[in-house]
């Protein structure tokens, strides 16, 4: 008897075929959602922990390194895909692959699987807990309790899922890399108080009261020149002086973007200017990164 003499059979063929094809098609979503293209520029965050000096000398195994960029670059995946899926009620169609969608629970498995994956690369590079840390701050943060609608609590969890990047690369510690962790953390404040201005009607419509609604324009330029100025002697503490020059010009100018009128076009600059003052930080610190 051929397969068309079984009729029985072809309502749940056709029934097995189409719950593949809805699988394949969450699973799809869901790796959109991870939307790399807006944390790419984080990736070489864990660089901090190698001092450039070493590498370019051959003393630091390069090993630990890519395993830390690795890490990273899976810990941001976790993040932004978590953050995709609490905030698929309130986004812009073109900021998240999930607006609109009909989404199901495989749709967070890639988000899951990059979470896992992360802390396995991250005990490869020796930096274990701080993946840890900005897995667990992105999950509150974005899913429950939902930090990010909260002033003051989720500007800060936003900093404990980027700022543990810089640690995952497992080496000694010295001055540099600490001067470098706090003006970098001093920058990514500046730019999630620049960020949440700029996402004001977003914020809303997801009920979340930002630390940005809570100040307001004012109050948030105030907060960017107090974050320049606090990153500012903790360079001058803690890195050589072209370095901290590097890093207290590059805070003044951030904290200059936060009072500007379109905080959409102040955020984009921002971040080009972090990305700059780190890279001259990490040149010019004693031994490259400490």
């Amino acid at each position: 008897m051929t397969y068309s003499e079984r009729p029985w059979q072809a309502p749940a063929s056709r029934s097995a075929r189409r719950g593949r094809a809805g699988l394949a098609r969450q699973l799809g979503l869901g790796l959109r959602a991870l939307r790399a293209r807006q944390w790419v520029h984080f990736v070489p965050l864990p660089l901090a922990g190698a001092p450039l000096e070493d590498m370019l000398s051959g003393t630091c195994s390069l090993e630990p390194v890519l395993w830390g960029i690795l890490a990273g670059a899976l810990c941001l995946a976790c993040a932004y895909g978590l953050n995709a899926h609490g905030d698929r009620g309130s986004d812009a169609p073109g900021k998240n692959p999930l607006v609109g969608a009909e989404v199901g629970s495989a749709a967070a498995v890639p988000a899951l699987a990059c979470g896992v994956l992360a802390m396995v690369a991250a005990g490869h590079s020796g930096g274990l807990g701080a993946a840890a840390v900005s897995l667990a701050t992105g999950a509150l943060y974005s899913v429950g309790p939902r930090l990010k609608r909260l002033p003051g609590l989720g500007t800060l969890a936003n900093a404990a899922i980027f700022a543990p990047l810089l640690a995952l690369v497992g080496a000694p510690r010295t001055p540099g890399f600490w001067g470098m962790s706090l003006v970098f953390t001093a920058l990514l404040l500046q730019n999630q108080l620049v960020h949440e201005r700029a996402d004001v009607g977003e914020d809303r419509r997801a009920g979340a009261y930002t630390t940005a609604q809570w100040l307001g324009p004012a109050g948030v330029a105030a907060a960017g020149r107090w974050l320049a100025v606090g990153g500012s002697l903790a360079a001058a503490a803690s890195l050589g002086p072209w370095a901290a020059l590097s890093g207290a010009t590059g805070l003044v100018f951030g904290a200059w973007l936060l009072g500007q009128a379109n905080p959409a076009r102040a955020r984009r600059r921002h971040r080009a200017l972090a990305l700059a003052t780190g890279a001259a930080i990490y040149a010019l610190a004693p031994g490259g990164a400490g």
